[in-house]
């Protein structure tokens, strides 16, 4: 599977294909690069038993895809319309709960689009997964561990948030210990 690929776009029809010397792949891409580096994320669809290429610019954008991918009731080409909205909007619109910015997205009606939101608002924010230096996957397991032990999520987030070093999978036991005993 392809992860990341610097090839030509070309399209043909309404077909989107990424070319190099020996093959051509067919991806979904909404972007308006023509040849540059795309980061790629394949989703094998069961129901039709092939691979669908997902083609983004940035990696922020495959990582909120990543993310979005995995909220009920959003299907790959809903959360790749999501993700390709600009970033600020975006967050704008889940912290304001917007219901009509997730409206103007194609398949998504006035009741998904507020099972969405309830969704991702409380999906951890990246960017404060970024200021406190630590791997996504590892926060995401602390703040699930916590939930699972009938913590509320928002108050882990906010205690990790004011953890002083770095948290690492050597160190994760102390950290779980710090948050509770700061809960």
């Amino acid at each position: 599977m392809f992860h990341y690929i610097n090839w030509k776009l070309h399209r043909y029809q309404n077909k989107i294909f990424i070319q190099n010397e020996l093959f051509w792949v067919e991806i979904q891409y909404s972007g308006n690069k023509n040849e540059w580096e795309f980061f790629l994320y394949p989703y094998y669809d069961e129901n039709k038993r092939t691979t669908v290429y997902f083609a983004f610019d940035t990696i922020e954008q495959k990582i909120s895809f990543e993310e979005i991918l995995k909220v009920n009731w959003v299907w790959p080409k809903t959360a790749f319309q999501i993700a390709a909205m600009p970033r600020e909007e975006l967050k704008e619109a889940i912290k304001t709960l917007d219901t009509k910015f997730f409206q103007s997205i194609p398949w998504i009606w006035p009741k998904s689009a507020k099972k969405i939101l309830i969704e991702l608002k409380w999906t951890f924010d990246l960017s404060d997964v970024a200021k406190m230096d630590v791997d996504q996957k590892l926060y995401k397991a602390i703040v699930s561990s916590m939930k699972w032990l009938g913590y509320e999520a928002t108050s882990v987030k906010k205690v990790l948030q004011e953890y002083d070093w770095k948290i690492t999978n050597e160190n994760m036991t102390d950290v779980i210990k710090r948050v509770i005993s700061k809960l």
